[in-house]
């Protein structure tokens, strides 16, 4: 069984991830008895990992978790949730970490990340920091992470509190992690549970040049030209290995990331029950030699000519946030 870091924390193969029955507008209105009954499904299956945030529905998704937790036994489930970057001071990080416990129906969180970086640099990370190191000590949460945090910014972070998972974008489409991240946290024994697997639906086949999404998917930037264009070709790849293996796009996305050295467990989340088997089954097995050589080629077509980018959701294109971490090497 895998666990997180050292801290003896069991984590499942692939990680439930909550923001869609948020309800909010980026995924448009979610039926909550529908994500209840998701939700014990995919713990019938194996699936003891949930992951929510407060800002995913504005405490909706935590709502409707605790009341999935309700007819599952909370030792064996691993719940995490995440502080919002407008609450990074002290007090408000104590607050909202007893806010989302209330949300949950739990006494404790089995990870609490801080959900982004402070970009304006208004809240000193330690501050951020001592206050998850006291509800560590009052048996609130049992371990940190930091979530969208580059290695510079990890490193920092790691001054101040003991880290022992981080939850970075990574896909096929997004591969930012790879240089100097993962590496880290692979001599580091952190563990790695990275975000949009399928890009947002993108590495599905769903959406094609003529077919581009226009909810608010739109504003993330491998969704916006040049890079969309671009993004699809990889689809297109997958689209025609496809027809020759037998798999879908998205079972072929889902398991290149969770097979990548370092990775510890994909995060998904699920509208249709039947989507949990097929994603389980997708992480368990491992794509030919001859398919991922073809889909590395297609993926690093892509991501080598990226910019950096603020964030997976930003489309503010940044210097290098670790350029002078360059130099470190294991």
């Amino acid at each position: 069984m895998k666990q997180i870091g050292d801290t003896g924390i069991p984590i499942s193969d692939l990680v439930y991830g909550c923001w869609q029955m948020g309800g909010d507008e980026y995924w448009g209105k979610s039926q909550d008895e529908q994500a209840v009954d998701n939700i014990r499904t995919a713990y019938d299956l194996g699936i003891h990992t949930f992951d929510t945030a407060y800002i995913y529905g504005l405490g909706h998704s935590e709502c409707v978790l605790g009341q999935a937790l309700q007819k599952i036994p909370r030792e064996n489930c691993c719940v995490i949730s995440k502080l919002w970057q407008m609450e990074m001071h002290y007090e408000d990080a104590i607050r909202n970490c007893e806010d989302s416990l209330k949300r949950l129906k739990t006494d404790y969180l089995d990870v609490y990340f801080v959900h982004y970086p402070d970009y304006t640099g208004t809240v000193p990370i330690e501050e951020t920091l001592e206050a998850f190191n006291l509800l560590k000590e009052q048996g609130k949460i049992r371990a940190i992470g930091l979530s969208n945090f580059s290695l510079k910014q990890t490193r920092e972070a790691m001054r101040y509190a003991k880290i022992d998972i981080v939850q970075p974008c990574y896909s096929l489409l997004w591969r930012y992690a790879d240089k100097l991240l993962l590496p880290f946290c692979r001599e580091q024994n952190i563990s790695v549970i990275p975000y949009s697997p399928l890009a947002q639906g993108l590495l599905t086949g769903k959406f094609h040049r003529d077919n581009k999404p226009t909810d608010d998917r739109s504003r993330v930037p491998i969704f916006q030209s040049p890079y969309y264009e671009k993004a699809v070709e990889v689809v297109e790849v997958l689209e025609q290995l496809s027809g020759e293996n037998g798999w879908t796009p998205a079972e072929m996305a889902l398991s290149w990331v969770a097979h990548q050295t370092g990775i510890t467990a994909p995060i998904v989340g699920f509208r249709h029950k039947e989507k949990i088997p097929q994603s389980l089954n997708a992480v368990s097995k491992k794509l030919d030699a001859e398919a991922e050589e073809r889909i590395e080629k297609a993926s690093r077509n892509f991501t080598d000519q990226l910019p950096f980018f603020l964030n997976f959701f930003d489309n503010t294109i940044v210097e290098d946030p670790d350029k002078e971490e360059q130099t470190w090497s294991l």
